[in-house]
């Protein structure tokens, strides 16, 4: 337990914040502090630790300096980091930053089976959910075509920081049927033919990449990222082009030339033409957006309860990268579902191409 003395310091400090989610008031820690890190939720006798970055190897090579012994070699999947919890008789799922998502909240028991927190009501079940039909990532993993859905990459425990070993985590799954993570084995450091195989496979089928856990005591991690997941992404937010920093695209360029590099990619050529078309297509699509009107996302989430819907709304304009305008289409009641669409307004991107196709002078 935190004393509460200590984190009305930290709020006053403004390295936490209160917050409230229905009936259920928390502090979500906005910076590490004492020990936990940032995204930590501290309440009356809950402490959900928030959950770690992971360093991103640039080659392959790295791997035999930076990993000292086995390592277990699990998919990341494309989506959003979430923990889920139980606090008193609720269930919760928080982002990465320590808010309680609504979306992902409302949809839990349709996600996993609710009875493995009657059995352990201090497990933190840390996951990534994705599909076509979530409220943050334009896009989704090839692993859930329609729809929603969670995969467990992560085990942890209320109060306490770490994670559960491979193997527990791994047994526990199949023992409450919860949806893990692809695996693809466990491998030496000096292995790089196997792991680059994995990947290979995993860049044909258009997939995010890897997540290393090394196999000791030291529990060491790091991810890397498919050729293919990096297109993605140039691809995805190349329609909202001007409202993104532009590092995101020069990281993503560097990284795809680097993964080039470490498969030995004998086709340059048409990796070459996959680039070019992640932007242009993009860009041309957006363009003909601006000339209609506005350059917008789509998005389409399907809630138990419309009041969890309009808590959605409410939290995008609090949600980093996703600060923009979010305008609500319709909330209407289909097939047991309420049925929330909305768009998020690209407003730079919008004003440039609109001042761009008016014909107007742009000194630069």
């Amino acid at each position: 337990m935190i004393p509460e003395s200590e984190i009305h310091a930290a709020v006053a400090e403004k390295k936490a914040k209160r917050e409230s989610f229905g009936d259920w008031t928390y502090t979500r820690l906005l910076h590490d502090w004492h020990g936990w890190p940032r995204g930590t939720l501290l309440a009356d006798g809950v402490v959900v630790p928030g959950y770690p970055k992971i360093g991103r190897v640039q080659t392959l090579a790295g791997i035999r300096s930076l990993f000292h012994g086995p390592f277990w070699v699990e998919e990341k999947v494309d989506g959003y980091n979430v923990r889920i919890f139980r606090a008193g008789d609720a269930l919760y799922a928080a982002t990465r930053g320590g808010l309680i998502c609504p979306f992902t909240t409302d949809r839990i028991a349709d996600l996993i089976d609710p009875a493995v927190f009657s059995a352990h009501p201090e497990w933190i079940l840390c996951g990534e959910v994705t599909g076509p039909e979530t409220p943050y990532v334009e896009g989704s993993s090839p692993l859930v075509p329609e729809g929603v859905g969670f995969f467990l990459f992560d085990l942890m425990q209320q109060g306490t920081e770490g994670f559960f070993p491979v193997r527990e985590k791994q047994a526990i799954a199949r023992s409450f049927r919860l949806p893990e993570v692809p695996g693809h084995g466990r491998l030496e450091a000096g292995e790089l033919g196997s792991l680059r195989d994995i990947l290979l496979r995993l860049d044909a089928e258009g997939r995010e990449g890897v997540v290393l856990k090394e196999d000791s005591l030291r529990g060491f991690r790091a991810k890397y990222v498919t050729g293919s997941a990096e297109l993605a992404d140039i691809s995805s937010m190349s329609r909202r082009y001007l409202d993104v920093p532009p590092e995101y695209f020069t990281e993503r360029v560097l990284r795809l030339a680097l993964f080039l590099e470490d498969i030995e990619a004998p086709d340059r050529e048409e990796w070459n033409r996959r680039l070019g078309e992640a932007f242009l297509s993009a860009l041309h699509e957006r363009i003909g957006s601006a000339r209609r009107g506005r350059c917008v996302g789509s998005f389409v989430c399907r809630f138990h309860d419309r009041e969890n819907a309009l808590r959605l709304l409410e939290n995008m304009a609090r949600i980093p990268g996703h600060e923009g305008d979010t305008r609500m289409v319709s909330l209407e009641k289909e097939a047991g579902f309420w049925v929330l669409r909305f768009e998020k307004l690209y407003r730079s991107t919008t004003g440039f191409l609109h001042n761009a196709l008016g014909g107007s002078l742009r000194f630069d």
